[in-house]
């Protein structure tokens, strides 16, 4: 089995490449706010007639979430089948 040739840039540069996509797909983007959630919130908070009652914001309204774990568009059963990289490990003398 003759494997191809691949520098280490390549490596590097399929590597970046995969952390960006992981990255891109495990957080999406919040729903747009809207008064009525806003009003919502607030309300949740006021807790009218139970006590303990807040006046500061809700700091996580409208922040990104994350839905799901992130792996699964990876290729697991090749995850580790680099082209070139046991040559490449082999050559590094270090």
């Amino acid at each position: 089995m003759s494997v191809p040739t691949v520098s280490q840039d390549e490596i590097m540069k399929a590597l970046m490449r995969e952390k960006a996509l992981l990255k891109s797909s495990t957080i999406s983007p919040p729903d747009p706010i809207t008064a009525e959630d806003i009003l919502a919130d607030m309300h949740a908070i006021a807790n009218p007639g139970q006590g303990a009652q807040s006046i500061a914001a809700n700091r996580n309204m409208g922040r990104p979430t994350a839905k799901g774990t992130g792996i699964e568009h990876i290729d697991l059963e090749n995850f580790f089948n680099v082209p070139g990289l046991q040559k490449m490990l082999k050559n590094d003398k270090r």
